[in-house]
């Protein structure tokens, strides 16, 4: 039998990742708009360049806590989950530190998915701000 939530936590375990390529590109972005902004650019660009960064870390965030809720669902399911040893053993370490906190995440798939989604968009919006000076 499939276990969908040890699924669905796999997946949002790896996709946790895409939000540190997003973190970097959105410094390097923040930064090339601020040395700009020193020398008159827009501030506009400096904040939409700190909104993206901050949606970097949103969606590094909201996958992670989606991906231990759902594991966490997963182990206490009817067949007992069927996670990935790394997983497992991260969801361990989370409930050694931190139990009643990891406990009472929420898994919310639908806002991890889109959260890259609206970073990748806010980025692209400030690169091209960047590109062509407006």
């Amino acid at each position: 039998m499939v276990n969908a939530d040890a699924d669905n936590a796999s997946f949002h375990a790896r996709l946790r990742w895409v939000g540190a390529p997003l973190l970097l590109s959105g410094f390097v972005m923040l930064m090339w708009a601020l040395s700009l902004a020193v020398r008159g650019g827009s501030m506009l660009t400096v904040m939409l360049g700190v909104f993206g960064c901050g949606m970097s870390l949103a969606s590094f965030g909201a996958n992670h806590d989606t991906a231990l809720a759902l594991a966490i669902r997963s182990r206490s399911g009817s067949d007992g989950g069927q996670l990935s040893q790394k997983l497992a053993r991260e969801v361990a370490e989370e409930l050694e530190v931190d139990r009643s906190g990891t406990m009472a995440l929420r898994a919310s798939p639908r806002v991890a998915m889109a959260l890259p989604l609206v970073a990748l968009l806010v980025q692209s919006f400030v690169f091209w701000r960047l590109f062509t000076g407006a």
